[in-house]
């Protein structure tokens, strides 16, 4: 039958005849008429001045060869963690990381916006703070760590250009920060 039974965990090898209930052998009475009955059934058959007889009249006569079959436990409900913030921002550090370091090759300086270099640094260091507390912590450090490695690249890389230019007189990039060009006054 492999049910349980329903007043306990062994495994029932029969079903109340009224209620339909599974029953182990434990729990299981029989009516006068040789009904196998729940107790609850039984108790209201008692109350009606009939004779039932409890499941312990079977079991002793079988003695201790009647073991009766348990079912394992049913197993504990899966509890599927989820994300706090601290994984969050860990996560959100990796991905800007990565982006940082995508604008310095291929895609290039052009779409860099300023403070970008500096939000995946301040993410990391603040995911890398938070990590012991993140549902993943292993994860939580990995992604941190990602966005401080591409904020720093970004910037050592940004750093290592501006000093290849100076080196080599290319002074294009930075006339502007020094001295603006002029604009030319119209004439009268």
């Amino acid at each position: 039958m492999s049910a349980r039974c329903a007043d306990c965990l062994n495994e029932a090898i029969e079903r109340c005849e009224v209620t339909g209930v599974p029953l182990c052998a434990a729990h299981l009475w029989y009516a006068e008429d040789g009904r196998r009955i729940s107790e609850r059934v039984a108790r209201q058959l008692m109350a009606q001045g009939k004779a039932v007889y409890a499941p312990d009249t079977y079991l002793s006569k079988l003695g201790r060869a009647a073991t009766l079959p348990r079912l394992p436990a049913p197993d504990p409900p899966q509890v599927t963690q989820q994300r706090n913030s601290s994984d969050v921002i860990a996560l959100f550090a990796g991905v800007s990381g990565i982006i940082s370091i995508a604008t310095c090759f291929g895609i290039g300086l052009a779409i860099c916006i300023p403070p970008l270099p500096l939000l995946p640094l301040l993410l990391g260091a603040i995911g890398l703070a938070g990590a012991r507390h993140a549902t993943r912590p292993e994860q939580a450090r990995l992604f941190s760590w990602l966005g401080i490695i591409g904020g720093a690249g970004f910037i050592v890389i940004a750093m290592l250009g501006g000093i290849a230019g100076l080196a080599f007189g290319i002074t294009t990039l930075f006339a502007p920060l020094v001295a603006p060009t002029p604009t030319p006054i119209p004439g009268p």
